[in-house]
């Protein structure tokens, strides 16, 4: 689980696993669920939230993913940015840094606060082309 702070935009950006796939982020007010597919996003902005990725297990229902590995956070064109790569669960032959689900979470450092500049996003690595998309429908909360 990784802990937040702020307005900040969640944005599933790849998706290669078997078992269906999402995002929850619990606040002080209660949770929200981010479908794990390609293109989906969820605005949020909270002074402090938690953020967990799970995957629906065939047998025993959501469970939290095995890894999930924050990427460094980076800056552009005024926009915070960083990627979370996940791995849901390890099956023999299955490489430990398989990557599956991946999500980009992008906050604003200007005066804009409600606007969200586009940022870059690219193939990300264990996904393969034509894995990775961005666009954005977000779906507004605040927590």
């Amino acid at each position: 689980m990784l802990r937040y702070h702020g307005a900040w935009r969640i944005t599933v950006i790849g998706r290669n696993a078997d078992f269906d796939q999402r995002a929850v982020v619990r606040g002080p007010h209660g949770s929200r669920v981010l479908a794990g597919r390609v293109g989906a996003a969820l605005q949020v902005d909270g002074e402090s939230w938690t953020l967990s990725l799970e995957h629906h297990s065939w047998e025993r229902g959501w469970r939290p993913n095995l890894r999930t590995t924050p990427g460094p956070v980076t800056e552009r064109d005024g926009v915070r940015s960083q990627l979370l790569i996940s791995n849901d669960c390890h099956w023999p032959g299955k490489p430990l840094d398989y990557v599956n689900f991946v999500l980009r979470l992008d906050q604003p450092l200007g005066p804009a606060a409600g606007s969200v500049p586009g940022s870059a996003s690219g193939p990300v690595p264990g996904l393969g082309p034509g894995r990775v998309s961005s666009p954005w429908h977000p779906v507004r909360w605040a927590i």
